[in-house]
């Protein structure tokens, strides 16, 4: 499978795939139970990926999870945790999806639902094109902003504003100053 079909398949429709219906001529390599993957950069863990159950295709270089939790770290400190019930791991474009009951949180509160995100390791983002509900706290409330087609970073922030493509929600509960 070309690295482009590849990238295509993990690009399907939200949360779809079912695992468990891999390509029959795909033989796994190798059948991991409680796997960890770390990445780091300067001495310091950039993320570190557990899944109960990881399988490895060398033909394809896909690594395909159960039960995973993504962490990411700032200079060696987690900052956010992403969980999800699968995902599929493309090793030579580093493009990770991770689906079904995914929900993310971040050392500041932020929390995120979807059913579907997908990591991009060399651009840094995560990105849903499934309904998002991220819930962002502040001093006197919360807001909690939905809609479909979102572009964060790893601490569940904006990459350039908040962008939701589709059907946009935003609801603040709280206290309002007014001046």
């Amino acid at each position: 499978m070309s690295a482009g079909l590849a990238v295509l398949a993990l690009l399907q429709a939200c949360g779809s795939s079912d695992p468990d219906n891999m390509d029959p001529d795909r033989e796994p390599i190798q059948i991991v139970e409680d796997f960890t993957m770390v990445q780091s950069l300067e001495g310091y863990r950039s993320w570190r990926l557990l899944s109960t159950l990881a399988v490895y295709t060398e033909g394809d270089s896909l690594l395909l999870l159960y039960d995973i939790d993504l962490t990411f770290f700032e200079e060696d400190i987690p900052t956010t945790i992403l969980k999800g019930d699968s995902g599929l791991v493309e090793l030579n474009s580093g493009i990770m999806r991770i689906w079904g009951n995914v929900n993310a949180e971040s050392d500041d509160g932020r929390y995120l639902e979807t059913q579907e995100m997908i990591w991009n390791d060399e651009m840094e983002i995560f990105h849903s094109d499934c309904l998002v509900v991220l819930t962002i706290p502040d001093s006197a409330g919360e807001t909690v902003l939905s809609g479909r087609g979102v572009d964060l970073d790893t601490g569940l922030g904006a990459i350039e504003g908040v962008d939701i493509e589709e059907e946009f929600t935003a609801v603040y509960s709280g206290e309002l100053e007014i001046e």
